[in-house]
């Protein structure tokens, strides 16, 4: 087990709060404050800096705290591999990544340490985690789970909640075990945009988590995100080589073939929403139809995925895909509306 810090039992295990981050001191300042804040004291912050170019080291410097630890690459290596630079300097037992534009709760790890107290093998610990909209200046609150309570779950289930859109997880509310994703290989290169799903999972397929049935982070959606800014069919791409991920470790790890069934159904569905959502995005930051029609006949399979309830509840996306310009302005209208009355986001 890693050394404690002062203050702490020899018993608290380390936990390591990971911040990836390139130009964005600004955002970074926050982040670093609301990290250092947390209830439970034995932890580090890791600082992967990928050679930014704006004040990121003069703001880091202004923090005198020996919990934190900043690593500068020499040059930008990358997303993902900044991320995989923060798992390989973790001295953790445990592993938060935070990105420098989200937030965490000051009882994120606390809640976290407390389920794996009771069973310290489990690989992973899933939180809610609230959504903040950057533009509208508003942050959807994650609800309660009304079918999974805290504690040690089957991680199947938190995973097939997850795919139903019942919770809300991102990794910035997600703990894992640091040498089991480090014997994963950390996160995937080749998935630049799904790459933090497909890391967690499969671990939830492989038997017990922990699960947190309250909102512990939150998460930022922005148009200056990484992940924002990568072409629409890399990220639809991704999110298919997620699903045949969770489908290949559901036939190797689930027994009961009508769950395994339900699992690979509901990771197709849950994609194919997000197809919509990707395409309804592109046309919303102004792409015309027939820029997207392409797109569209490419992804028409994840179409037939959908189904007929699901394509009630993505009556606004599918709306703002397929109809002229003045009509998906009124529905964007309402879509605001609804964040602000609190209900579910598609993201």
């Amino acid at each position: 087990m890693s050394t404690s810090v002062l203050g702490t039992s020899a018993d608290d295990p380390l936990v390591t709060i990971a911040i990836p981050t390139f130009n964005r001191a600004s955002w970074l300042r926050d982040c670093v404050v609301a990290a250092l804040a947390q209830s439970y004291k034995n932890f580090e912050i890791v600082v992967s800096d990928n050679a930014s170019t704006d004040e990121t080291g003069e703001m880091l410097r202004e923090f005198h705290d020996p919990r934190l630890r900043v690593v500068r690459q020499e040059r930008n290596i990358g997303l993902i591999p900044n991320w995989n630079a923060c798992l390989a300097e973790a001295k953790g037992d445990y592993i938060v990544f935070v990105s420098d534009d989200d937030r965490v709760a000051p009882w994120l790890l606390e809640r976290c340490i407390a389920l794996l107290r009771l069973d310290p093998q489990i690989p992973i610990v899933i939180a809610l985690s609230d959504v903040h909209f950057v533009a509208e200046a508003q942050t959807w609150r994650a609800p309660p789970s009304p079918t999974l309570r805290a504690g040690i779950c089957d991680g199947a289930d938190i995973l097939h909640e997850f795919l139903k859109d019942r919770i809300s997880a991102t990794m910035c509310s997600i703990v894992f075990r640091t040498n089991r994703l480090r014997a994963r290989g950390g996160l995937s290169v080749d998935l630049p945009y799904a790459g933090d799903m497909a890391s967690w999972a499969p671990l939830l397929l492989e038997g017990k988590a922990g699960f947190i049935n309250e909102s512990c982070a939150s998460f930022a959606i922005h148009s200056g995100s990484q992940t924002s800014k990568s072409a629409v069919n890399i990220r639809i791409n991704d999110g298919h080589k997620v699903v045949e991920l969770i489908a290949n470790t559901t036939a190797r790890s689930i027994s009961d073939p009508q769950k395994r069934i339900a699992i690979m159904l509901d990771a197709q569905r849950y994609f194919a929403r997000r197809v919509v959502a990707l395409l309804a995005s592109h046309r919303r930051e102004g792409a015309k139809f027939r820029d997207v029609a392409p797109l569209i006949w490419e992804y028409r399979r994840d179409f037939t995925h959908i189904g007929i309830r699901n394509m009630l509840k993505l009556a606004r996306p599918l709306a703002i895909l397929f109809l002229p310009e003045p009509i998906t302005r009124c529905i964007r209208s309402l879509t605001r509306v609804s964040l602000l009355r609190g209900r579910a986001p598609r993201i």
